[in-house]
């Protein structure tokens, strides 16, 4: 298993844990409050950390990682478990899509190989920038123009009171 430098756990995984948390969220109607998601993604981020120390076959530590997400956006952002299940499934969908897509380009673009990548520290930290940015200004335009693919409260008969909606983001 790839091992992940603690200075990483800062510069990529939560960040990558937020753009998750807020893709998904987003998508299925849930504007949470950004101190929230922070808090979730830091302590999700650093849970990261330790089961990626494990000796598990790649690609495991999602099955470990997923259901540790789902309990703190649940805990902490008091929602209920179905609601986490599906943001956190979206989110994980929708990132996986984009970082595949982006490293495709990248790769044709460039000729550097993820596996190039992730051998050299430098490149390593700089190499997701360019997606984290524009996954930041798809989750903008998101809340801009209030896109929902999916009202998660709307199918379950829920709606929120005008003064619930002004402490979301």
């Amino acid at each position: 298993m790839i091992t992940m430098p603690l200075y990483l756990v800062f510069l990529h995984a939560i960040p990558e844990t937020v753009i998750l948390i807020c893709l998904g969220a987003l998508l299925i109607g849930l504007k949470l409050p950004w101190q929230r998601v922070l808090l979730v993604a830091a302590l999700t981020s650093l849970a990261s950390y330790f089961v990626r120390i494990l000796p598990l076959t790649p690609g495991i530590n999602v099955f470990l990682q997923l259901p540790i997400l789902i309990g703190l956006l649940a805990y902490f952002c008091s929602l209920p478990l179905t609601y986490a299940t599906a943001a956190s499934f979206l989110g994980l969908i929708s990132l996986g899509v984009s970082e595949t897509i982006y490293n495709i380009s990248i790769t044709a673009l460039t000729g550097i190989s993820v596996q190039q990548a992730l051998a050299n520290p430098l490149w390593r930290t700089l190499y997701p920038l360019p997606n984290f940015m524009l996954m930041g200004l798809i989750i903008i335009a998101l809340i801009r123009y209030n896109v929902v693919v999916y009202d998660i409260r709307e199918a379950f008969g829920e709606k929120m009171l005008d003064s619930e909606e002004e402490q979301f983001i």
